[in-house]
């Protein structure tokens, strides 16, 4: 009520006449109630974006315990992954020892082979060379 005499008083002493600066002093101080927010919205307000940012930060929490679990689930598949293919590559690696192993049996014996045959040329080469003078 203060604010609405002490600005009609204003008005009026800027000539404007005493009913008119009453009105007026009423619309301005009523509009300025309407639009501007009391202590009890803010409060409201901030209560309202403190449950929100609960809500949210709860949300949050379970997302990122949800990602978390994902997270594992893939790493123990792509250990499992990997465990299998270290098998895999161990026996393949066996069975490549294994087949360089034959490899080296078969050459072997055909360098055996090829040593008994130029053996026998060159016996066969002094057998049936003239001797020598």
């Amino acid at each position: 009520m203060a604010d609405r005499l002490s600005l009609a008083n204003a008005l009026a002493e800027a000539r404007i006449d005493r009913p008119a600066a009453e009105r007026i002093a009423t619309e301005i101080i009523e509009a300025i109630h309407e639009n501007v927010a009391r202590k009890s919205d803010l409060d409201a307000t901030r209560n309202e974006l403190k449950a929100d940012i609960a809500a949210v930060r709860t949300e949050l929490k379970a997302d990122i315990a949800a990602v978390r679990a994902e997270l594992q689930a893939v790493r123990a598949e792509l250990k499992a992954d990997i465990a299998a293919l270290r098998a895999e590559l161990r026996s393949e690696v066996a069975a490549l020892r294994a087949e360089m192993a034959s490899l080296e049996n078969r050459l072997l014996i055909r360098l055996g082979g090829l040593m008994v045959i130029l053996f026998g040329l060159m016996f066969a080469a002094l057998r049936y060379l003239p001797p020598p003078h």
